[in-house]
């Protein structure tokens, strides 16, 4: 049975997807987002801030991306911690090059997403600044489990400073609107 409510989950996904430009679905990873419906601002990036994100949802004027990646768990492995995971990417972002004056605003603490998006899931969250080739940023990441298929999943909010609070309202709309779906093996 549940089985087959995963497939129908999956086919109706993939029908709105083609129905509804306001819809990026990634089928193989069982992840959706929405960007604002009829708002010509935002739309779908084939890249963010990190290379190989799943979907990147971004302001078409203003330096601020929504993305999400991912990590399938590996055969053998029992489980991912999420909030080293996260301490993991603190420390490799601060490597980056033109990176600098990279600092946590708060300690790695559990968190949902704003909305539940994710499906509710319990996070870890990381919000950090740093100046990225002497410019101010904002990084925002959850990084949590997904219940539905055990991959690890990265939800990034990247942004010049100041512009999270600008677009905050569509911003946590995008966030909400993430799912994350039973993959069919």
């Amino acid at each position: 049975m549940s089985r087959m409510f995963v497939l129908a989950a999956v086919l109706l996904s993939a029908r709105q997807e083609k129905e509804n430009p306001d819809l990026k679905f990634k089928k193989e990873w069982g992840v959706a987002m929405n960007k604002p419906a009829k708002n010509e601002e935002w739309a779908f990036k084939e890249n963010g801030f990190f290379t190989g994100s799943l979907i990147v949802v971004g302001h078409k004027v203003d330096e601020l991306n929504i993305e999400i990646t991912g990590q399938e768990k590996a055969t053998g492995s029992t489980a991912y911690d999420p909030k080293a995971a996260a301490e993991g990417e603190f420390k490799n972002i601060s490597g980056f090059k033109g990176i600098s004056d990279a600092k946590k605003t708060v300690e790695i603490k559990p968190s949902k997403l704003p909305g539940n998006g994710a499906n509710g899931v319990m996070a870890n969250f990381l919000d950090m600044t740093f100046k990225k080739e002497g410019k101010a940023q904002e990084l925002r990441m959850w990084v949590f489990l997904g219940k539905a298929n055990q991959n690890l999943y990265k939800v990034c909010l990247s942004c010049e400073e100041g512009m999270y609070k600008k677009y905050q309202k569509h911003v946590d709309y995008i966030l909400s609107s993430i799912q994350i779906l039973k993959v069919a093996k």
